[in-house]
């Protein structure tokens, strides 16, 4: 990747990994994090349904972060999930709960959604279960709503808040050479809060450069907002998956 530039929007804890292989592969990295996270503001609902996890037949984990948040919590509660069946919604929210010594029965066999994660035979028969989702605030509804059709009773447990950050990083987007530029982008959440960090100039000129969105959903929502109409989608949001479409994207670009 080197002679290539690329915008990586990722909060710093969760971008640690990849900003150090953008680097290995000698490419010119920008960290321009467009969400900022912290513990919600309604901690305390979390906190009740934490202190009754007996009451759950199955706990599912929506992301990394929910599982980092929700562990200091019930830390502070001096709890633990030892005894609950743990969901987890892909691999890298199943090696975080691993990390913290729990044990994940829940796991899409593929696929980081929570499509992939419903196809699960655990998740079929399961009318009269009660099911909590740890989450951050807001998201998607689809998984609570499939649930529900299947007639188990769903609580959210909403551990964390993504909000716009109050500073961005102050390099000039347009500064950038478009044509050897990529922006990774991993949740419709990010493009909407690069776009709006941005600059009216800076706009138009990220809408000339390469988009590698983590999944079809996300590549429609960098669309919407105003981003190319040809984002390159990776096969998930994974940092290989991202270092692959890049890698393609590179190859491409070099010959245009």
């Amino acid at each position: 990747l080197a002679g290539k530039t690329i915008v990586v929007t990722r909060p710093l804890a969760q971008a640690q990994n990849i900003l150090e292989l953008l680097e290995a592969r000698q490419a010119t990295v920008i960290h321009f994090p467009v969400i900022s996270i912290s513990v919600t503001d309604e901690i305390e609902t979390a906190q009740q349904y934490f202190s009754n996890l007996s009451n759950y037949q199955i706990i599912i984990f929506i992301s990394a972060n929910a599982v980092h948040y929700s562990m200091s919590t019930a830390q502070e509660l001096g709890i633990n999930f030892n005894n609950s069946t743990l969901a987890a919604v892909g691999p890298a929210t199943k090696a975080t709960l691993e990390n913290y010594g729990h044990k994940v029965a829940i796991v899409p066999k593929e696929g980081f959604t929570s499509e992939a994660l419903l196809n699960d035979p655990t998740l079929q028969n399961i009318a009269k279960q009660n099911i909590l989702i740890v989450r951050g605030h807001g998201g998607r509804e689809y998984l609570r709503e499939t649930l529900e059709a299947r007639n188990a009773q769903v609580d959210y447990a909403e551990v964390y808040q993504r909000q716009l950050p109050s500073e961005r990083n102050n390099v000039d987007l347009c500064q950038l050479t478009e044509h050897d530029t990529a922006i990774l982008i991993y949740s419709a959440e990010s493009a909407q809060n690069l776009w709006s960090l941005c600059t009216l100039a800076e706009q138009q000129c990220i809408t000339n450069m390469a988009v590698i969105a983590g999944s079809q959903r996300i590549a429609e929502a960098a669309t919407r907002v105003g981003f190319a109409n040809n984002p390159i989608i990776a096969e998930n949001p994974s940092d290989k998956a991202m270092l692959a479409a890049l890698s393609n994207w590179s190859i491409t670009a070099s010959h245009n």
